[in-house]
């Protein structure tokens, strides 16, 4: 079938030099592409240009499943409910379901409007967090009241940034318990109806706090809880209803203890699902693709081939003068960048917009030791920018 991808303008051309992009036959271009309402009609006008109508509807991340669900039910296609997608859209709502099905998340302390007024504890840490944004945007640690004012000043800048482009609510905010652990995992699981299936668990390495920027991610995780991680995430996704697709979910282990972070109905970003595809030889791209096609494969045997790892670029913070050339270690599979020079870096690894590239790694079975990629992917970030302080 042809593939046809939605697209903002002035992405257009930045898809097109992706490798993926070779997947597209086509691009959808609007400026609202996330409201239902015209996320439809651009589809509609497509339909009437082209002649052509959606055999299947795919969703990629978060914020596309209300519009995707528009398309779907316009064209009488597979798609979630909405039921399913409310409850995977707001964390407040989610969380709800998931501690109804028995399993720990995190309290949640105050709500929207509740939470500026919050009154800590004696040395309370809580986490400020927006309900239905995602990448760690506007995530925070904070312990008192002028820490929660910053944290919801900057938050708030970034939520209306991107409330019309991404179709939310920017007012929608809450503060929950802090889970006080290092070890996190995402469990990438494949859904179909009746049935909930691991298929890999990933290590995440984040950056420091009060922030909680993923920087890093490593397949396979090595812990020996791996499969009670993976029937945790199979129960979570059967709490909320999914029937369909790759689902993520996002686990902090607490003295061993998992908690449930979020589950988003669709597969990971970040270049997860890629690193499952090269380390364990599951191809979680297909199975969530025929999946919206109504077409159900077996999760196939894990032919594990090695470790694979991305790490983030994270440059000093200034404006960046020039790129060098660089010599890479063994194991770097990819290296790409996010910014040029003339742009900014910021002081802190925040969120999703304050990353400078990515390089993936990939060691096959045979090598030993899995080298420490983050503190290699730091010392290449060094050498490949030159920076002017602000």
């Amino acid at each position: 079938m042809a593939v046809v991808v939605l697209a903002y303008p002035g992405e257009v051309l930045a898809q097109r030099r992706r490798p993926a992009a070779s997947l597209a036959d086509d691009y959808i271009v609007s400026p609202y592409l996330l409201d239902p309402v015209r996320a439809l009609e651009a589809v509609k006008d497509y339909e009437r240009k082209t002649g052509l109508t959606p055999a299947a509807v795919i969703p990629v991340n978060d914020f596309v499943l209300e519009a995707g669900a528009a398309i779907a039910r316009q064209y009488a296609i597979p798609f979630h409910s909405d039921e399913v997608i409310l409850r995977c859209r707001d964390k407040l709502l989610m969380k709800t379901e998931l501690a109804k099905a028995g399993l720990n998340v995190a309290p949640t302390l105050a709500v929207n409007e509740g939470v500026a007024s919050y009154i800590f504890k004696d040395q309370e840490k809580v986490i400020f967090k927006p309900s239905v944004f995602g990448g760690s945007g506007g995530v925070r640690l904070v312990s008192n009241p002028q820490e929660l004012q910053v944290a919801i000043d900057d938050a708030a800048k970034l939520l209306h940034k991107y409330k019309d482009i991404l179709y939310i609510d920017p007012e929608r905010i809450h503060l929950e318990a802090f889970l006080d652990s290092e070890l996190e995992v995402s469990v990438e699981v494949y859904c179909r109806p009746g049935e909930c299936k691991a298929a890999a668990v990933t290590h995440k390495q984040l950056s420091p706090r009060p922030f909680f920027a993923e920087m890093g991610h490593i397949v396979p995780y090595a812990g020996t809880d791996y499969q009670a991680l993976c029937v945790t995430a199979e129960k979570a996704c059967r709490a909320l209803g999914i029937e369909r697709g790759v689902s993520h979910v996002e686990i902090k282990i607490v003295n061993g203890v998992p908690f449930i972070i979020e589950v988003g109905a669709r597969p990971a970003g970040d270049r997860i699902i890629d690193l499952v595809y090269r380390s364990l030889g599951i191809d979680l791209y297909a199975l969530h693709a025929k999946s919206y096609c109504d077409i159900w494969d077996d999760m196939p045997l894990i032919k594990h081939r090695g470790t694979a790892a991305v790490a983030f670029l994270k440059a000093a913070p200034g404006r960046i003068t020039r790129i060098n050339p660089v010599a890479l270690p063994e194991g770097v599979h990819e290296l790409s960048l996010y910014k040029g020079v003339g742009d900014f870096s910021d002081r802190d690894a925040q969120n999703f917009e304050t990353r400078e590239g990515h390089v993936e790694w990939f060691w096959p079975i045979e090598h030993q030791d899995t080298p420490d990629f983050m503190f290699q992917t730091a010392r290449l970030s060094a050498d490949l920018f030159e920076i002017e302080q602000n």
